[in-house]
């Protein structure tokens, strides 16, 4: 019996390897945003962290006007890296949507080639 040969094998090899590709960058922008995410937990730790400190101070009679103060602008300066952050990620959210598209559209481009090459080693 002959051997298969696809005759439209590199155009597949070529469709998997765009798909791969946009997989790639996609895997990237949402590791970014991850990291994003993260980082905006961290900050709201140690706004609590601050907080926590500040009213055990108080609670034990130890905290004076000047803590008080510094820890207000810590966390004022904590919330507005939040903030920001926060933008980051809304920003990258139309970037990654188009990307998922993308990859859609790559990974439908790659089936109808697969679903041919079924059909003629059917065949």
């Amino acid at each position: 019996m002959k051997k298969f040969q696809f005759r439209l094998q590199t155009l597949l090899d070529i469709r998997i390897s765009k798909e791969h590709a946009i997989k790639a960058e996609l895997a990237m922008l949402i590791a970014k945003q991850n990291e994003e995410i993260v980082m905006q937990e961290e900050y709201r730790k140690k706004i609590k962290e601050y907080y926590n400190k500040l009213s055990k101070k108080m609670r034990d009679g130890t905290f004076s006007y000047n803590e008080a103060l510094m820890c207000e602008r810590f966390a004022y300066n904590d919330q507005k890296a939040i903030d920001l952050s926060k933008k980051r990620v809304e920003q990258m959210q139309p970037e990654i949507d188009r990307v998922r598209q993308k990859l859609m559209q790559a990974s439908k481009e790659r089936k109808v080639v697969e679903r041919l090459k079924e059909k003629k080693y059917e065949e």
